[in-house]
């Protein structure tokens, strides 16, 4: 088996995986040189640890040792391509692009056929756009619905708020105006995206969301979405198959 990770700015996804077996364990909270990787004190020795990290160096060192010191592994790092998959990156330096945008779109590409978008709501909210012959034609990055929220905090200190379920517009207390404002500013945002997509992708394209809001945000959207809670592990999953 290999341990597939997706390592992001909250959360660290992992499955283990060898190729029709798939079995997704629980997400662990990323936090930075002080992660407990217990979480996989009880997997047998994988083959291999292969990795996305859209986190920054934090946790790497600390993953390297806890391999290491585990079963004598060191960690693969996947990084975005030129090309992969049947998609096409379309950035000048590819491995700029962040590897769970690029792992995202491949897994996004083996499910659908067509031109399609991709969401992934999290820390970050990214949208991405893919047309129908693999062609990455690039797409937006903006803070999540509990980033902006803490940002606003951050500046007014007089405010409150809480992030939960979207209740709507039509608030009485500051706490639910600020909750409900992050998300329908979120779930805003990437409508006006996705609208302006249309104009390469054409109207039927297919929209697939990931990541920890995806389900609180896409009710809230205008086009309909396919939830893909595994996408970037997917997309993971795929790309282990090139490594020797």
């Amino acid at each position: 088996m290999n341990l597939l990770v997706d390592l992001g700015n909250s959360r660290i996804k992992w499955a283990l995986s060898s190729g029709q077996d798939w079995s997704v364990g629980d997400p662990f909270g990323n936090e930075g040189s002080a992660t407990d990787f217990d979480a996989w004190r009880e997997v047998t020795t994988p083959v291999r640890v292969i990795v996305c990290n859209s986190a920054g160096d934090d946790v790497v060192d600390p993953l390297h040792e806890w391999c290491d010191k585990a079963w004598g592994l060191k960690p693969t790092f996947l990084s975005a391509q030129r090309a992969q998959h049947g998609v096409r990156n379309c950035y000048q330096d590819p491995a700029t692009l962040g590897c769970d945008r690029w792992l995202a779109l491949i897994a996004a590409r083996d499910q659908r056929s067509g031109s399609l978008a991709v969401v992934d709501c999290g820390t970050a909210i990214t949208v991405d756009a893919l047309l129908a012959d693999g062609q990455f034609l690039g797409g937006v990055i903006s803070a999540g619905p509990q980033v902006a929220t803490q940002a606003l905090l951050e500046h007014a200190s007089h405010l409150h708020g809480e992030l939960k379920a979207y209740s709507g517009a039509f608030n009485s207390d500051t706490g639910s105006a600020v909750g409900n404002g992050a998300l329908a500013f979120a779930a805003g945002g990437i409508d006006k995206v996705l609208s302006e997509f249309s104009a390469q992708l054409g109207d039927n394209f297919a929209v697939l969301m990931t990541g920890g809001w995806a389900t609180t945000i896409a009710p809230l959207l205008a086009r309909a979405a396919d939830i893909k809670p595994d996408l970037v592990l997917q997309g993971i999953e795929q790309a282990s198959r090139e490594i020797p």
